[in-house]
């Protein structure tokens, strides 16, 4: 009996031994298979991240390429515009420089005493003579088909106003001067007050204030040609970046040669018409 008993136990053992040597091999292998397993599943999800990563690098750097290329078609068109809209402003700029000569008469007139004397046959003949080679009604319903859209929309403010403040200038000459010259035309006083177009010309060069509070409302067109050479110097630095250093000196000798003529034809149109020189400001002569 106990030798039977030692034979069961001897059996169970080596049944144990074995059935838990085969569960330890069997583990192994499971676990080895299910890592390997696991390990390939993650590995195709790698890849297909990867994969993805790629095709969304390859969607954005085309994303980026048409956002550049769209970006310089529109640059470029602007550009364009930006130059089409100066070229139009140059042409209005060079034809307004055709009356600058009769800025250059205002600033040497004595206009109070030529109004306080309108009724002088004479005075009105001299201002004509002075005016008629200008062609102002002819010049100005030409200059009225001008189309300014293009810079209002593509130039920037400064070179706006610079214009706007230029052109002011030229206009309100030649309105004055056209005056003058119609006999018989009753003259409302507001026609010399130039508040408006000082306070353009302030807003532009402060610096300008103490001569306007010196020489009054007249100073404005001593501006004359600072605007004409800015609006180009403007033009330049926005459509090309470069800051141009003005030429004072070739600035200043086309002011003198201006102002020159201008009291050249003054004084000749006075002696033609046999008027005195008191029609010429005093500071001027």
């Amino acid at each position: 009996m106990f030798n039977e008993l030692i034979k069961w136990l001897i059996s169970a053992l080596t049944s144990a031994v074995f059935l838990g040597a085969v569960a330890y091999f069997m583990r192994s292998i499971l676990t080895k298979f299910i890592g390997k397993s696991v390990e390939h599943r993650f590995d195709k999800k790698i890849e297909k991240f990867k994969a993805e990563i790629r095709d969304s690098e390859k969607e954005l750097e085309q994303i980026r390429e048409f956002m550049g290329s769209t970006r310089r078609e529109r640059d470029s068109t602007l550009q364009t515009k930006r130059f089409e809209a100066a070229e139009t402003l140059m042409r209005s700029r060079q034809f307004l420089g055709q009356f600058s000569m009769l800025v250059e008469y205002l600033k040497l007139l004595n206009l109070e005493e030529i109004t306080k004397n309108r009724n002088d046959p004479k005075i009105t003949q001299f201002i004509k003579a002075l005016t008629d080679p200008f062609g102002i009604d002819e010049k100005l319903k030409i200059y009225g088909t001008f189309d300014r859209t293009m810079t209002e929309l593509y130039l920037n403010e400064r070179v706006k106003k610079l214009f706007d403040t230029y052109q002011f200038i030229i206009l309100n000459a030649v309105m004055i001067m056209k005056v003058l010259s119609m006999p018989g035309l009753q003259i409302n006083p507001d026609l010399f007050k130039k508040d408006s177009l000082k306070n353009m010309v302030i807003e532009l060069t402060p610096l300008s204030k103490d001569g306007f509070e010196q020489f009054g409302d007249g100073y404005a067109y001593h501006w004359t040609n600072y605007f004409y050479d800015e609006i180009l110097k403007e033009l330049r630095n926005e459509l090309l970046g470069i800051s141009s250093m003005s030429n004072d000196t070739e600035a200043a000798t086309k002011l003198a040669l201006d102002s020159r003529t201008a009291k050249v034809k003054l004084q000749e149109s006075l002696a033609a018409n046999g008027l005195s020189d008191q029609l010429i400001n005093s500071n001027a002569k």
